[in-house]
């Protein structure tokens, strides 16, 4: 993930983390920031897209019109930058956030636009952590957990249908994918016992019958608005027959393999039913 990489290509999950790096992985992100944010190349990129306004000077500066808040005094590093209230003004904040949709619709089909986004919403994923957690320990595995999401839905974002506070409704997401999803699907795999001592058990999930998922993939053939990511992610999913077996494929954890098919199969049910 920190490693010098070609422009454009970022890894599908950062929270893999090798033997050799340790490092947690907003310390990893923040790294790769510094050394992609100094590229000339990715540089000219950003300045192929068309993005409003001036020709940005760095991609520090596509942060701050994204409505990355930054302190005065750091203004040159908005990777390190201390998080203080964005633009005070409501027509700032609207700027802002048009330009933050700009960079969300170039990255359904761009890494380094979704790169961008990412590193824009780590102080409110940060702060997320920081709400439901309260061992440092803890924290960083929700955090890794959360970056972990965020990627797929940062490229899967419905634009059409959400075009506002798009900062906001990427965390939601994201928090929900993370934290109140996997709780729900805990809930309903619990099963009732009448012994009178409570025995620790694994964790169940509700898991997806490829059955059910070759029927899904076919009710959703024409639906308006499927993204094709995700047909594609699902057809991914039924050759390899386990979330495991497709994690191996994509060099990421099974855990986030999952967390991405409960993503897409609630998008497409919901177009499916929508559509009905």
């Amino acid at each position: 993930m920190v490693q010098p990489m070609a422009a454009t290509q970022f890894h599908p999950n950062p929270t893999v983390r090798k033997s050799s790096t340790p490092e947690p992985v907003l310390a990893q992100l923040h790294h790769e920031w510094r050394h992609i944010s100094i590229r000339a190349d990715q540089l000219r990129a950003v300045r192929r897209w068309g993005l409003p306004g001036e020709p940005a000077g760095s991609l520090d500066d596509v942060l701050i019109r994204a409505g990355f808040a930054v302190g005065s005094r750091r203004r040159g590093n908005a990777a390190a930058a201390a998080h203080t209230p964005g633009p005070a003004s409501d027509e700032g904040l609207r700027d802002a956030d048009e330009y933050l949709l700009c960079l969300v619709r170039l990255a359904r089909h761009d890494a380094l636009a979704a790169r961008i986004v990412l590193q824009r919403i780590l102080p409110p994923l940060c702060a997320v952590a920081r709400r439901h957690t309260n061992g440092h320990g803890r924290r960083q595995d929700l955090l890794d957990d959360l970056v972990a999401n965020a990627w797929p839905i940062i490229r899967n974002y419905p634009i059409e249908r959400r075009p506002n506070r798009v900062a906001s409704n990427l965390v939601r997401d994201i928090t929900f994918e993370t934290i109140v999803r996997p709780t729900r699907r805990r809930s309903a795999g619990e099963i009732p016992t009448q012994h009178e001592f409570l025995i620790d058990t694994d964790d169940r999930s509700v898991t997806e019958p490829l059955d059910e998922l070759v029927g899904l993939l076919r009710d959703a053939r024409g639906v308006p608005g499927i993204i094709e990511g995700d047909i594609a992610f699902i057809c991914e999913l039924i050759n390899h027959g386990r979330p495991e077996s497709l994690a191996i494929t994509l060099d990421v954890t099974a855990r986030t393999v999952r967390n991405r098919r409960d993503a897409v199969v609630h998008r497409l049910r919901t177009l499916v039913a929508c559509a009905a």
